[in-house]
């Protein structure tokens, strides 16, 4: 059974994020699942934003009549709804799980329920899953990389014909839970690993296919591509983005763990796809994260900056 995030671990990891959220006011945009960091001066603006001050018209006789009739009403907008994000998992969306809680904690607007676990296949939580829906979440994020440890899995071969059609019918069994509810539901793609072969992404493809046929409701994020070379072949290593709460001396961050799978860089190898908790900055998780977050907060109307507008 995995062991609690120790405190100090948990406040070190909040210290950065709250650094990354100074430094992220200058600007984080999200483009086909992976991100992009721009440069901002403190006059930029949002596209939708005019660049330069509108002129209001000349007074009417009407209006200087309703300014002598005393106070007018004002309709305030109601402040936004509250929402839920459901969080369903394997062992990579268990390692982003820190950085996802603050993140969308930061927006103000949304609250992550968390149900990862290492080597968990999508079949191992539709209980899970129709328990979450009644709850009625705004937005439901599936982070699962195609394990097979489970009963639910039991004698399926990774990669055989079974394997795929199983994942693709679970995979619509989940999005249909939610579907129900009104829920959006996200499918994230997984990063490629140190030892993938020919064809390794065929389960990506699946959920690009799933996104596909059901726009409306399903949304595919590439968020593998935040932690891939940008020809998206693998790669332990990657420059240090201006937004990261510490970077290596030679200007890059480890992406990747030892196993090649996994995230975080402190070597702990995984048993059955099961990992316990990172005790170090995770710059794959942070990035993988950081993309799942963008991917939500667009598709829901929210500018990416809105991240950090409880810095402090």
């Amino acid at each position: 059974m995995r062991t609690a995030r120790s405190a100090s671990t948990q406040k070190s990891v909040r210290k950065g994020i709250r650094v990354l959220a100074l430094a992220a006011v200058a600007g984080v945009a999200g483009v086909s699942g992976a991100l992009t960091f721009t440069t901002s001066t403190p006059s930029a603006r949002p596209a939708s934003v005019p660049s330069k001050p509108t002129v209001p018209p000349k007074p009417t006789a009407a209006d200087a009549r309703q300014s002598t009739a005393g106070p007018v009403a004002t309709t305030v907008p109601a402040p936004a709804l509250h929402e839920t994000v459901d969080l369903f998992g394997d062992s990579l969306g268990y390692q982003a799980e820190p950085y996802l809680d603050m993140f969308f904690a930061d927006t103000g607007r949304f609250t992550v329920s968390n149900n990862t676990f290492g080597g968990t296949a999508t079949c191992d939580w539709f209980g899970k899953m129709a328990a979450a829906a009644v709850q009625r979440p705004s937005a439901v994020v599936l982070v699962f990389s195609g394990n097979a440890f489970t009963p639910c899995m039991d004698g399926v071969a990774l990669r055989s014909p079974e394997y795929y059609e199983l994942y693709t019918t679970d995979t619509e069994q989940a999005i249909g839970i939610f579907r129900a509810v009104g829920a959006h539901v996200f499918l994230v793609g997984t990063p490629i690993d140190q030892d993938s072969v020919a064809g390794w992404d065929r389960l990506d493809d699946i959920y690009r296919q799933l996104a596909q046929a059901s726009p409306e409701t399903v949304t595919y994020v590439d968020a593998a591509a935040a932690v891939e070379s940008p020809g998206g072949t693998f790669t332990w290593r990657l420059p240090c983005m201006r937004i990261e709460p510490s970077c290596s001396a030679d200007g890059t961050n480890i992406v990747r763990s030892p196993d090649g799978i996994h995230f975080c860089p402190d070597g702990t190898p995984a048993t059955r796809g099961l990992t316990g908790p990172c005790d170090e900055y995770s710059p794959g998780a942070f990035r993988f994260a950081l993309a799942i977050v963008s991917a939500v907060t667009r598709y829901r109307d929210l500018p990416p900056a809105v991240l950090v507008h409880v810095a402090q």
